[in-house]
């Protein structure tokens, strides 16, 4: 698929091909890796913030759950007290 890009600055265009030319590449290919980079580095990012997410509801979730276990243990406690 083709991405055209009009109206760049000509100094931006100078230095992509300076940089292009340091990694010894074309232009086309220097921008085709980078777009594609950018594109993978941010499902990654939206997929790292999904699970950041996740992770915090998990812990939540295992806190509330200890705090329940706590509760339930001193009541067997004091049950087998009184027995």
């Amino acid at each position: 698929m083709d991405l055209i890009i009009r109206n760049l600055n000509p100094a931006t265009v100078r230095k992509l091909d300076e940089l292009a030319k340091k990694n010894d590449s074309s232009r086309q290919e220097y921008l085709k890796e980078h777009f594609e980079s950018f594109a993978v580095n941010d499902l990654h990012s939206s997929l790292i913030d999904r699970y950041e997410k996740q992770l915090e509801v998990n812990t939540m979730l295992l806190e509330k759950s200890a705090d329940q276990m706590e509760e339930l243990v001193t009541m067997f406690k004091e049950l087998m007290l009184v027995e």
